[in-house]
C-alpha cells in the first residue's frame, strides 16, 4: 500500500470492515511518523482483536523480543553443554 493511503481514516475503515492486520500495519506506520493517543488506542485494539482471532502479530518490537529470547536460550544451552562436559570429566 502506498504511503499516501496510509491514513488514520483508512485504518479505521479497515478496522470497521474486519481487516485487522491491514489496520494494524497502518497504525504502526502512523505511530512511527507521529504518536497520538488515538493511534496508540488503535494499535492496542488491533493487537487484542488479532490475538482473539489467532492471528500473529509481527511488529518489529515483537520480533526483536523473540530474537532476544532465542539468543538467551542459545547461551543457556551452551552453558548447559559446558556443565555436562565438566561433570563427565569429574566422574
Amino acid at each position: 500500500m502506498s504511503q499516501e493511503l496510509k491514513t488514520l481514516e483508512f485504518a479505521k475503515i479497515y478496522e470497521s470492515q474486519g481487516y485487522y492486520k491491514d489496520a494494524f500495519e497502518i497504525y504502526l506506520f502512523l505511530d512511527a511518523k507521529e504518536t497520538s493517543n488515538e493511534i496508540k488506542a488503535g494499535l492496542n485494539r488491533m493487537e487484542k482483536r488479532m490475538e482473539e482471532e489467532g492471528q500473529e502479530i509481527h511488529s518489529e518490537e515483537n520480533i526483536s523480543g523473540l530474537f532476544e529470547k532465542w539468543l538467551m536460550l542459545l547461551v543457556l544451552k551452551q552453558r548447559l553443554d559446558t556443565f555436562k562436559k565438566i561433570k563427565a570429566r569429574r566422574l
